[in-house]
């Protein structure tokens, strides 16, 4: 009997393990990929659709294409729940699978307050955001001329610092006539704690060059008409809150009994399992490695050969791997403009050369999984 593998998320992890079906293909195991669209956003290449550089569909892995060259079938759909016990998930639809293997790479959220008096765009979902860009694409090119605008980013990771460059650089194209102003604001005493100095100040200069003011200190907890507070009382005017506060973990893993850390992200050993569940594998930033790992894709992509061979082996009855992060990994952030920040170690550099490279490495990676030419 053909073993059943479910793929629940398009992230990047799943999508080096439906590249390793179609190189090898297995006509022992039946491959379903859950997802609630067919085009998933390369999060490396967000940034620079954000500004202007591209256009979304360039963006994206075309998973409907990948999992057509695997063999596998694409079912959209969310799932609600797992009976990890019984092997069975349901989706929103009602349908149910079976599993002998199951494996989640879903990603992470960021949930801002409530809000009804300042319209929030989250950075998380990557889906939702591109409904909401397009719509305040409409909100500011219909404002007067002389209109003043005010954009406040929330969060001083590189989430945040990448969105608030991308901002200011798409406003302006898209409305020259509006007084658009920019603010970062973050909870921290820095920015990017986790990078070189180097790359911290250069970014720190490349803000006040373009008039990006960054509020420290600032732990935003609800909205006013019209602004953000802080929980210290503060508030800072805004038209739109971008909010790209820290990764928070999806509710279904531990809905659905699994083991995960304090903050809700499934707990995995040295061979990308569930630690409760062996049956379950997980990736990317809804899985808790045994030391902390950040929330970058780096480490999906990274855990995408290994979570392949594993997953296969598992079904196969073979010995696993195990996965090994690096202790260091290039950063490069987008700052708006064909310009950009790398930071390797304790190393950094700028400039529109390091935009090339980082072109250069974006494109060759989607490249792998479409086939086509960006």
């Amino acid at each position: 009997m053909m073993k059943k593998l479910v793929l629940v998320g398009a992230g990047h992890a799943h999508a080096r393990v439906l590249l390793e079906l179609a190189r090898q293909p297995s006509a022992e195991i039946d491959v379903v990929l859950i997802s609630p669209a067919p085009l998933a956003p390369y999060s490396g290449m967000v940034p620079g659709w954000m500004a202007g550089h591209y256009h979304w569909e360039a963006c994206c892995i075309d998973f409907a294409s990948l999992c057509r060259r695997a063999g596998a079938r694409l079912q959209l759909g969310v799932v609600q729940a797992i009976d990890a016990r019984n092997r069975m998930l349901w989706i929103a639809s009602g349908e149910s699978f079976q599993f002998d293997a199951l494996s989640l790479d879903i990603g992470s959220t960021a949930t801002p307050p409530a809000s009804t008096t300042v319209p929030v765009m989250a950075m998380r979902p990557l889906g939702l955001l591109k409904i909401q860009w397009d719509a305040l694409r409409s909100t500011v090119t219909n404002l007067r001329a002389g209109s003043p605008f005010k954009v406040l980013v929330v969060g001083g990771g590189a989430a945040g610092v990448e969105a608030v460059f991308a901002t200011r650089r798409q406003l302006a194209r898209w409305a020259p006539h509006v007084a658009v102003d920019c603010v970062l604001a973050t909870s921290g005493d820095t920015l990017l704690p986790a990078l070189a100095p180097g790359a911290v100040s250069r970014t720190n200069a490349l803000l006040d060059d373009k008039g990006i003011r960054v509020v420290y200190g600032f732990w935003a907890s609800h909205f006013t008409i019209g602004s953000v507070v802080s929980q210290d009382g503060r508030s800072l005017e805004a038209d739109v809150a971008l909010w790209a506060g820290g990764a928070q973990a999806h509710g279904l893993p531990g809905a659905s009994g699994l083991a995960c850390d304090d903050s809700g992200f499934i707990r995995v050993d040295q061979y990308l399992r569930s630690v409760s569940h062996p049956e379950i594998f997980a990736a990317g930033d809804c899985a808790s490695w045994q030391s902390p790992l950040p929330k970058a894709g780096v480490f999906a992509v990274r855990m995408g050969p290994v979570l392949a061979y594993n997953l296969r082996a598992y079904l196969l009855g073979l010995p696993l791997k195990a996965f090994r992060p690096q202790r260091r990994y290039l950063v490069m952030l987008g700052t708006g403009d064909e310009h950009a920040v790398a930071a390797w170690g304790p190393f950094a550099w700028q400039g529109n050369w390091v935009w090339r490279w980082k072109r250069r490495i974006d494109q060759r990676f989607l490249k792998q999984y479409n086939h086509v030419d960006i």
